[in-house]
């Protein structure tokens, strides 16, 4: 049953904003991030280490500022389709249960994060080719894997976006999840680089990438796919019963 329903949610992103926003947010990174290093340095002055600082910067944008709030957005658009015109009451007349219903689109939003962090390291790479083309030294644009890195992204988020899809599947008006999201946002600055930061899931997704030691990183990560495991298994039963009972 799973993969008709998430055919059928492919289907519903295609009239949404969903794709727009999947393209738009890591572009917008990937934009700010190389206007500011070039306005700051020239050819002649790129090194090994600016490379390392671009993408250290391309990450914590990404990390503590648009991935939260893109959470927020796109479980409020995988969501948002069954909220309007009371569209709950037609998905639920079919042999389907509540719980199926609640993974398939958690995974539809999942696969939408996946895709924007895919597309921001894919974004970054044909950025720094441009610039080589433009002159730039770009030997050592993609040394140390940081591009690879990024991969871990999707994983690191899951707290977070358990926490945001549990919020949208709840409550049909944007703006709780949206407030969450950017409430969130505001928070991980301070918080995320404290040593409080394992209390906070929204600072896991930066700290599982560019958290310094490897043993950090991995600990990040870890924690990560086990709180995100965790949280979805108890959302998904308390929600699900609850609108059965």
């Amino acid at each position: 049953m799973m993969l008709p329903l998430l055919r059928v949610e492919a289907i519903k992103l295609r009239r949404s904003l969903a794709l727009l926003v999947t393209l738009a947010c890591p572009l917008m990174v990937v934009l700010l991030v190389f206007g500011v290093t070039l306005k700051q340095t020239g050819p002649s002055a790129f090194k090994p280490a600016t490379w390392t600082m671009l993408w250290g910067a391309v990450t914590a944008v990404w990390s503590y500022f648009m991935l939260p709030l893109y959470i927020a957005l796109i479980t409020c658009l995988v969501n948002g389709a069954e909220h309007r015109n009371q569209a709950w009451r037609l998905m639920l007349t079919l042999p389907i249960q509540r719980g199926q219903l609640y993974l398939a689109k958690f995974l539809t939003a999942w696969l939408l994060v996946g895709a924007a962090s895919l597309l921001l390291a894919a974004l970054v790479a044909l950025a720094i080719a441009i610039l080589g083309i433009a002159g730039y030294p770009t030997v050592e644009a993609f040394a140390g894997g940081a591009a690879f890195a990024m991969l871990k992204i999707p994983l690191a988020c899951l707290p977070v976006l358990v926490i945001q899809h549990a919020i949208s599947w709840r409550f049909p008006s944007v703006v709780p999840p949206l407030a969450m999201g950017m409430i969130a946002t505001m928070g991980i600055v301070q918080i995320g680089s404290s040593q409080y930061w394992v209390f906070y899931p929204w600072s896991y997704t930066l700290m599982a990438v560019r958290g310094g030691m490897a043993e950090l990183q991995q600990h990040a990560l870890l924690l990560a796919m086990g709180l995100g495991a965790t949280l979805y298994l108890v959302s998904a039963l308390w929600l699900c019963r609850r609108e059965s009972a």
